[in-house]
């Protein structure tokens, strides 16, 4: 019934980091890499952004009153409903409504075993950006103390470097793009934080040149800037279109964040 597309720019008030995944660049000094592509270029994976909504809408979710499964393997809501692999396979129909009726906010909106995410995180790339290397140690959890040779060099990324955002979702109704507009809200106040060595004070960023773009491919989604509600549970809800910073972004859409608030969600949905 509808597209959601929300595009800007992300940039580091802090140090940011996101680890390799086994990859060496011979170019660098450092023990301890950063994530980067083929060409030796650092990025932050969309699969480092959907941990991230996840757990920050966790935590949202709950604030709420709401109740929410991890999406950890073997303790998303799924796991817990032993007859859906089989209705799946027998009464998708059926299937398809076990879901709706069985599973949290978190699966409906960013999916379960078996059951595509509703919003898909594309890989961010830098437009500049500054690789420093930094001196790091580990703590010993049985003593609290330094762990013996644990001196080890790790890349960042400095401050300001700034990088691509993208997110696309297919079929959300109001309140939940109000949920994902809560959550990137909770990231640029800076009470979520993107990345690892979050307790040295690294992964703080914040949004800029926001912009909240809706497709509609039927009248029942709404035309224009005008959403109508997809649901029982939704209300209709008028949005700002064009490209905003990351502040009047949020102010500009709170009808949106209101709808998520005031949406009688309930577990099981």
């Amino acid at each position: 019934m509808r597209r959601v597309e929300i595009k800007g720019i992300v940039r580091n008030v802090s140090p940011l980091r996101i680890g390799n995944r086994g990859v060496v660049d011979f170019t660098s000094t450092a023990g301890v890499q950063l994530l980067k592509n083929s060409r030796g270029t650092p990025y932050i994976p969309g699969s480092s952004w959907k941990g991230v909504f996840r757990s920050t809408g966790e935590v949202i979710a709950r604030k709420k009153g709401l109740r929410v499964c991890t999406g950890l393997t073997g303790d998303t809501c799924v796991d817990k409903i032993p007859e859906f692999q089989e209705l799946i396979e027998k009464d998708i129909e059926k299937a398809k409504k076990v879901f709706w009726e069985k599973t949290c906010l978190n699966c409906k909106v960013f999916g379960a075993p078996s059951v595509l995410s509703s919003v898909y995180f594309f890989d961010s790339y830098p437009f500049t950006y500054k690789i420093g290397v930094k001196t790091i140690i580990a703590i010993s959890r049985e003593n609290g103390a330094v762990s013996k040779g644990a001196l080890a060099t790790a890349e960042y990324l400095e401050p300001n470097s700034t990088f691509s955002f993208l997110l696309l979702g297919e079929n959300m109704p109001n309140y939940a793009i109000g949920y994902i507009l809560s959550i990137m809200k909770e990231i640029h106040d800076g009470l979520s934080q993107v990345g690892g060595y979050k307790s040295r004070g690294f992964g703080f960023v914040k949004f800029d040149k926001l912009e909240l773009k809706i497709t509609h491919y039927s009248e029942k989604s709404g035309s224009g800037s005008s959403l109508l509600p997809l649901d029982e549970l939704d209300s209709k809800v008028d949005y700002t279109q064009g490209e905003l910073s990351g502040d009047e972004f949020f102010k500009k859409n709170s009808s949106l964040l209101e709808v998520f608030n005031n949406a009688r969600i309930q577990y099981p949905m």
